[in-house]
Order: structure tokens, then sequence, then C-alpha cells
């Protein structure tokens, strides 16, 4: 059904009218065979949105020039989303402090989704520094910040945005992630920050590859397609209850389940038993019937997620072209 409410632009003014009727369509960019990954950046900020489920965070793993960050940059002027270069616990609680960043709702307090173009970029401070904003992160995109732990703020400061949550949207590549002298790793293994996530690697097939360097050689990337600088998405003023029924509910469970074995395999001697990302592929799911202006997810949500899990391991299944089977909407240029 469409559910009729007020949406707002990307800087927060209200748009009184309703959700279309027509399918939602992905817009199309100039980074072309990149459609999976960004309908999954596209759905993690819609779950912000969603009533009582969990904001997901994302991890992307991408070769360089894989257009991870080129894909993080598109969705930075959307209401909700906070970009951030370079990031830690303090420039971000200080902002929130002075007023600069504000949260999206605040009954119940959310600030939204947080995008750090450059994870790796979060483990070049000095380790006290790295601590605290692993603390941090680990808080608010669970169980909320809490005042007890400062993050290099006073509790007094911090007490209005007590239990404040969001979700963390971020890429690093390859050779920050699977090297670097396991810095990286070792750090994400604290806190339990794997499960916490989704994470999604992906490379680039041989025959997307070729696609990329013929439009090149055509100069395909001068002419005017009328690609977008900023996808800019509709989002409700409000989070909105989606349901699921038993039946994809268990589907669902048993992809999380599924997942969970592959993380396991990839990260010996650590497990992940599935419980949260079992929460977190829920949370894509109700976000993609919202959406598409649903109040209830159907089967054509739970084929789009498991079409998504492929790229849901470490493993970095590549990416081809013109191989995405949901809609996108084509420029013409």
């Amino acid at each position: 059904m469409t559910i009729p409410r007020a949406l707002l632009d990307t800087r927060g003014k209200k748009l009184e009218r309703s959700y279309p009727s027509s399918p939602y369509e992905l817009q199309e960019t100039e980074l072309i065979g990149t459609e999976p990954i960004q309908d999954l950046v596209d759905l993690t900020i819609h779950t912000a949105y969603v009533k009582f489920e969990r904001i997901n965070s994302l991890m992307l793993v991408g070769e360089p020039e894989s257009g991870k960050t080129e894909i993080l940059k598109k969705f930075r002027e959307n209401h909700g989303v906070h970009t951030r270069r370079r990031f830690t616990a303090y420039g971000i609680i200080n902002d929130l402090v002075e007023g600069r960043t504000k949260p999206l709702f605040n009954h119940p307090k959310i600030l939204g989704s947080i995008i750090v173009y450059d994870y790796a970029n979060v483990f070049t401070y000095k380790p006290n520094t790295v601590d605290s904003t692993i603390e941090f992160l680990d808080a608010i995109t669970e169980e909320g910040l809490a005042p007890e732990s400062s993050y290099w703020i006073t509790g007094d400061e911090l007490k209005p945005f007590e239990g404040l949550r969001a979700g963390v949207i971020t890429a690093i590549n390859t050779f920050g992630f699977f090297t670097s002298g396991r810095k990286v790793k070792a750090n994400l293994y604290k806190g339990g920050w794997f499960s916490r996530n989704v994470v999604a690697s992906f490379g680039i097939s041989q025959t997307l590859l070729t696609k990329i360097f013929d439009g090149l050689k055509r100069g395909d990337y001068r002419r005017d397609r009328r690609f977008v600088d900023c996808i800019i998405l509709q989002l409700p003023n409000e989070r909105i209850d989606i349901k699921i029924s038993e039946k994809y509910a268990g589907k669902i469970g048993d992809l999380a389940r599924e997942l969970a074995e592959g993380y396991t395999k990839d990260l010996k001697p650590y497990e992940l038993k599935g419980i949260r990302l079992d929460k977190s592929l829920i949370s894509l799911t109700k976000a993609s019937a919202l959406r598409e202006h649903r109040d209830t997810v159907d089967e054509a949500d739970y084929e789009r997620i498991k079409h998504l899990s492929q790229w849901m391991n470490l493993r970095m299944n590549t990416l081809k072209a013109d191989d995405y089977p949901f809609s996108v909407k084509r420029n013409e240029g």
C-alpha cells in the first residue's frame, strides 16, 4: 500500500506531498556496474527511518579505483547524513555540543548515518585516541552514547546526547584492510565491531573493466549524460513501523546464519553467531519496503536483500556490467 506522509528535502525542509506509487528506481551515475553497492548504501541510510529496528552500519571493502569513495560521496547532501574525511570521537561529539551537527530525531535520540570516506584514517591517530573512537563507535551503533564514557568530553556536556544512536557507513581499500601489519583488523575486533557492521567486499570483473575502458576511450565521461553529483533521497520526517511476517523473518534468519558462517571462515579464529547480522538484515529488508512506499515486507524485498548478500563477505566477489536485476533510472544524454 502507499503510505501518505510528509517528506523532507536534502536540507530538512518539509515537503507536503505523498510518496508516488511508482516502483523505486536507483539513480544512474557515471560509476557503471556499481549499482549493487550503491543500493546497499541507499538502503543502509533508510534504516535510520525504520521504527523499532537497528540503524545499520556498513563497511565497504574494495580495491583502489573501484568507486567505493565516490559512491559514498553521492549521498553526502541527504538530511541525517553526516560526512567526515577524518574521524575521531572528540570531533563529532564536539560538533554535537557546539550545535554544528544536529540529531535527526530527538524521540528517540537518533543522529542518522555517519559517512566516513576512508576508515583506515581512524587508525592513524595515537593509540588512546583510536581506543576512544572505537569505544564511541561501539556505543553509538548499539546502546547509545553514555555520559560516563567521556570520549574526551565531560559527562555534563554529553548528558543531552545520552542514548544517541547512529549508523556508520564507511569504506576501506584492500591494502588497508587485509595488510597494514594487521593493525586495522586487530582494532576492528575490539568490542565485536565486525558483528556490528554489514561488511561488503567487491571487485571489478574483467568484462566490467573492459566496458569502463571502452567508455573512457569514447569520452563518455565528458559527455552530458546528466549524471548526478549528489543522489537526493526522498526520506520521511518520522520513523515508520514496517511489518514483517514470520515467513520472511525466518528466511532472513536462515540467510543471516549462512552469511555468519562465511564471515567466520574468513575471520578465524573469531566467530560470528549471526544474531546482530539477523537484526541488520531485517532492518535492510524493512528499509526496502519503506523505500517502495509499503508498510509490509514482501517477496521483492527479500529477493533484493538475498541478491545483495552475495557481496556480504570478505571474498571480493566481482561486479559485472549491466548485471543488476532491479530498477535503475537511466539518464538520457
